[in-house]
């Protein structure tokens, strides 16, 4: 997946931001670290990066100072439209022989793995 996002100037962390914030309109930081499984701090570095880019902006949560809460801007939108096409060509070549049970244990396998782990 790497060698074929950064064909389109994309890199995987910046890939799963983007899709995590097309699921939820807007997220804290932390969330959007602990759903992408990178470190807080990782995750905050990255943040004001694509920031930079116009690809996501930030603001303080008006429910708590403390949070900063990222979202899509029309950029970002626009740009994950485009690499989610590559992506799910990819993913289509990835699994295109598989049952549907087996994409299921494969699943359920991974959330036991990342479960023992945290």
């Amino acid at each position: 997946m790497d060698g074929h996002l950064k064909r389109v100037g994309m890199d995987v962390s910046r890939w799963r931001v983007l899709a995590i914030l097309h699921e939820h309109d807007r997220a804290p930081i932390s969330h959007i670290a602990d759903l992408a499984v990178i470190r807080i701090s990782t995750m905050t570095k990255l943040i004001y990066r694509m920031e930079s880019e116009d690809l996501i902006s930030t603001a303080v949560s008006e429910s708590d100072g403390r949070v900063t809460e990222v979202k899509l801007t029309d950029k970002g939108r626009q740009i994950f439209a485009d690499v989610r096409s590559i992506a799910s060509l990819i993913f289509e070549r990835a699994f295109h022989d598989f049952e549907d049970t087996e994409i299921q244990s494969l699943l359920a396998a991974s959330r036991k793995i990342y479960h023992n782990l945290y």
